[in-house]
């Protein structure tokens, strides 16, 4: 694994700022999401996510003190947006979700890192990472749902029960089939197939917003020749993206 993270000073100076106390053993902020796959992986480093004990206002304050652009727009989620120089930081602070409904949640924030991975969608989305000086690699692995071995071996698993997951965020669903085709190595599992489909109704009655923001992500990913050897998973984008078929170009 190459430690690509520690070489972004951007990331590095986000992370210290988030880690005021400097001990591994009081960690208050680690990396999670997309980079820490990448990192594991040995990707470039895209999306720089992550999470934190800290509440929202005192991200705000932090990060205020040194003048650096922030975003609220999402605060009541617990998310707080930085920008350094061309970098984007998506700061989150360690929450429960109740009372989901499909698309949203009342929460709860906490400073307990188990309960927060238990809130996430798949395994290999709760994996959380802190610089560690005393490692070799230079980095050390929160892992509580096993989401590194699942990345490694191309297994795309949700971290609850599927069907309660996807009832939970109708979202997930999409997010399910992005991840599938940018790490699977298995075909898809025929009863999640089925939730989603059961839930296509659910899914296209989510914003436009929303369904443009998770369509971008999987035409970036270019799944054309992987969707059409799926004949029912073709029908449901078409379904949900009526335009879908002239977007990807899938019937040239």
């Amino acid at each position: 694994m190459l430690n690509i993270i520690s070489n972004i000073p951007e990331a590095v100076k986000i992370y210290k700022l988030l880690n005021p106390l400097g001990s591994e053993e009081n960690t208050s902020t680690k990396f999670v999401g997309g980079c820490v796959r990448d990192l594991i992986l040995g990707h470039k480093i895209k999306d720089i996510d992550l999470a934190t004990s800290f509440s929202p206002q005192e991200i705000v304050k932090i990060l205020k003190n040194e003048n650096i652009k922030t975003n609220i727009k999402a605060i009541n989620f617990g998310v707080v947006t930085a920008y350094i120089n061309n970098y984007l930081f998506e700061i989150t602070t360690l929450r429960k979700d109740f009372l989901q409904d499909g698309r949203y949640a009342k929460i709860e924030f906490t400073k307990d890192w188990k309960l927060d991975s238990q809130r996430r969608d798949f395994t290999i989305n709760a994996i959380y990472c802190e610089l560690n000086t005393k490692s070799n690699e230079g980095f050390q692995l929160f892992d509580p749902h096993n989401g590194k071995e699942d990345l490694i071996n191309g297994k795309i698993k949700f971290i609850k029960n599927v069907k309660t997951s996807i009832n939970e965020d109708y979202v997930r669903a999409l997010r399910y089939l992005r991840f599938f085709y940018s790490y699977s190595s298995y075909e898809h599992d025929p009863y999640v197939l089925e939730q989603i489909f059961e839930n296509k109704n659910n899914i296209k009655n989510l914003s436009q917003n929303r369904l443009k923001t998770e369509l971008k992500k999987i035409i970036i990913i270019n799944p054309k020749l992987k969707i059409e050897k799926n004949s029912l998973i073709k029908d449901f984008f078409s379904y949900i993206y009526p335009d879908f078929n002239n977007i990807v170009n899938l019937n040239n």
